[in-house]
């Protein structure tokens, strides 16, 4: 999404009282100790081994680890989970 727009619903999203990732579609990534990584507001899975997983959306997001395995995904979101090294947003 083009930053000026991303802009803009953030600030709407602002106004609004609603959560600005939601509206813009950002990815909202949620890192639970070094073993649970749980990203809402994906586009799909891009690469996955058990020491990395690249997360398509509006940002890529790239999870690095070890025994990194896909636990649950659906539209909304997905849940990896291993020894978690650390995670990376492009």
């Amino acid at each position: 999404m083009e930053t000026g727009i991303r802009r803009f619903l953030e600030k709407l999203a602002e106004r609004a009282d609603l959560p600005a990732d939601v509206v813009a579609g950002t990815p909202k990534v949620t890192l639970t100790g070094t073993e649970w990584v749980l990203v809402e507001n994906h586009s799909g899975i891009l690469a996955y081994s058990g020491s990395e997983v690249e997360i398509a959306g509006s940002a890529r997001v790239r999870i690095r680890g070890d025994g990194l395995l896909l636990r649950a995904m659906d539209r909304e979101m997905l849940l990896v989970t291993g020894r978690i090294f650390g995670v990376d947003l492009d």
